[in-house]
């Protein structure tokens, strides 16, 4: 994955996570450059899956790339450098670090105790951790959620978790990036013993009640 930065460190680090970015003078922008040379909305970044495209919005100034003033989409790579008014930005590498989940305690788990429906963690340092589904579980990035998974793929409320009867349903709550089940993006689906629920490189088994 890639991000940009200020090359003088005004601010921090910007993920370039699907759908994309923009850049410009207005407070709107993800990447703000508050210039008068500078469009309200001056240039855009779109993320389509490894792939980031730099486009001009048609401005007076131009956006530049490597010292070039781009006349067209142009594909971006870890040491590019934009420049717009003057200020420049970098593209680099963003460091892969295991996405760290956030779970029901210890106390809440003993609890429950058995017969319930459980989400299994299959990736990252809490793989093999059991946590119980309850109805209105949300997941997603935002800390307040039930199940806080700090990646940035994510959406701050991602997904929701509901049990209805003997049966758990899983529930996208639009997010960006997609919530998907045994491979298959869903929207809302009712759940089976085994299913592999994913959320990009963050994944879970399903547990039935015994």
């Amino acid at each position: 994955m890639l991000k940009i930065q200020f090359r003088d460190g005004r601010s921090e680090a910007v993920a370039l996570v699907a759908p994309g970015k923009t850049i410009g003078k207005g407070a709107v922008n993800d990447i703000v450059i508050d210039q008068d040379g500078v469009n309200g909305f001056h240039a855009d970044l779109q993320v389509d899956g490894d792939r980031v495209i730099l486009t001009d919005v048609n401005t007076q100034n131009g956006t530049f790339l490597n010292g070039e003033k781009i006349t067209g989409p142009m594909d971006l790579k870890a040491g590019d450098i934009l420049t717009i008014d003057g200020v420049e930005l970098e593209i680099s590498e963003q460091e892969e670090s295991a996405a760290r989940t956030l779970v029901l305690s210890g106390a809440a788990l003993a609890e429950l105790g058995g017969g319930h429906w459980l989400l299994i963690a299959d990736s990252g340092p809490e793989k093999g951790q059991r946590i119980p589904i309850q109805d209105g579980m949300e997941i997603g990035r935002a800390l307040e959620c039930d199940i806080s998974i700090l990646e940035p793929s994510l959406s701050r409320k991602h997904a929701e978790l509901s049990v209805i009867g003997d049966e758990a349903i899983l529930r996208d709550l639009g997010s960006v990036n997609g919530t998907y089940v045994n491979g298959k993006k869903i929207d809302e689906v009712s759940l089976r013993d085994r299913d592999v629920i994913q959320f990009n490189k963050i994944r879970f088994i399903v547990s039935a009640p015994d």
